[in-house]
């Protein structure tokens, strides 16, 4: 029998969690089963579990692609120049976000399964954690380069404004999930203007 490539087995899982990611759109994560996820791959029901032992598994692979994603983008963000504003973050966010969830509600359902579900609880939590330093890194930098604040007091600043710009992702999520007319347009450019840079 041949041997099994690790490249094999990571676009295997890939193509897995692609599966899981376009059932968990349609339903939610609490209403999608696993067998759907098994008819939307198309494999068997052992290939499946073979890389991923149960659904919680899949949720954890899901959301670490999607934040680790958002990650990536802003670490590309710090070559622009001019930076984008620290504020600025929230629309790229949430813009990446909805494009690969199709909708911010995936997000919500993500943190209500966190309530209950200790392996997506401390990913959230994983996760959470490298999103804020990579935002302070990056709204540290925009500190240092836009109006030459000295590195250590930047550093202050970032860490002082990144937890509000991670309250306004969540509170877009929040809303535009929850409010019937939300816009989203005004709900950024609201944040743009008042969030501090």
């Amino acid at each position: 029998m041949p041997k099994v490539t690790e490249d094999y087995r990571a676009a295997r899982r890939d193509e897995i969690a692609d599966a899981a990611l376009r059932a968990f759109r349609r339903k939610g994560f609490q209403a999608t089963s696993m067998a759907e996820i098994i008819e939307e791959s198309g494999l068997s029901a052992g290939a499946i579990y073979g890389h991923y032992p149960s659904k919680a598994a899949l949720v954890v692979e899901v959301a670490a692609r999607v934040v680790g994603g958002r990650i990536e983008e802003i670490g590309r963000l710090v070559d622009e120049s001019p930076m984008t504003p620290p504020p600025g973050l929230v629309r790229v966010l949430v813009t990446a976000m909805t494009r690969e969830l199709g909708s911010p509600s995936v997000m919500l359902q993500l943190w209500g399964e966190a309530v209950t579900e200790v392996e997506i609880a401390e990913l959230a939590s994983t996760v959470l954690d490298r999103l804020l330093d990579t935002c302070r890194h990056y709204t540290s930098l925009w500190h240092q380069r836009t109006h030459g604040t000295p590195p250590d007091e930047a550093d202050a600043l970032a860490a002082d404004q990144v937890p509000l710009l991670l309250a306004a992702v969540q509170g877009y999520v929040i809303q535009s999930s929850l409010l019937p007319g939300f816009d989203a347009e005004a709900y950024l450019a609201s944040v743009e203007r008042n969030l501090p840079s």
